[in-house]
């Protein structure tokens, strides 16, 4: 995927050809699970919609965030939390997986690709990751030092250990 969003970038600031070539040739037009470090697909076909507005580019993008945004191939908390699924598993680390695709939908939306509705969905996403929920009595942020009430104690070193000149051991990741 880098290869793909590097060849593809390059074009855009370039025009040069062979670039639009490269990225096509590293364009993969599978459905990616999620977007974040490891699966970078959507953006590749993202890029290559905003260059070329080929209708496959963006059909790839489409399924994707339908995907994540169907209670058929995604669990949802009850008060609307985009968790994991069937095609997204994103047990773990569920708010960084989420956020992450809600910037995709915003990007989605940017490039006009169902931007109402895409806009709709990543707002009630982030709201919801920032406080705009029911959990706990409602308001609780899942960004840390966001808001009133927020994650004390996160399962993330860089979170969880007491401020600098105090060591950070193991036993503060517990």
């Amino acid at each position: 995927e880098e290869m793909c969003q590097a060849a593809a970038w390059l074009y855009k600031a370039t025009s040069v050809p062979q670039y639009l070539v490269d990225a096509k040739a590293e364009h993969e037009d599978t459905i990616p699970w999620g977007y974040d470090w490891s699966d970078k697909r959507v953006a590749c076909q993202m890029l290559l919609y905003e260059i070329t507005s080929e209708p496959q580019y963006k059909t790839e993008v489409t399924q994707f965030l339908a995907a994540w945004k169907s209670p058929n191939d995604t669990i949802y908390t009850p008060c609307g939390f985009a968790w994991g699924g069937s095609i997204n598993s994103t047990y773990w680390a569920s708010a960084r997986y989420l956020a992450n695709v809600a910037f995709a939908a915003l990007m989605a939306a940017e490039d006009g690709i169902d931007p109402a509705e895409n806009r709709k969905w990543a707002a009630e996403q982030i709201n919801y990751l920032l406080g705009d929920n029911s959990h706990d009595g409602g308001c609780f942020s899942y960004e840390i030092g966001y808001g009133d009430k927020y994650p004390l104690r996160p399962h993330h070193r860089a979170a969880s250990c007491p401020y600098p000149p105090a060591p950070c051991t193991e036993a503060d990741n517990l």
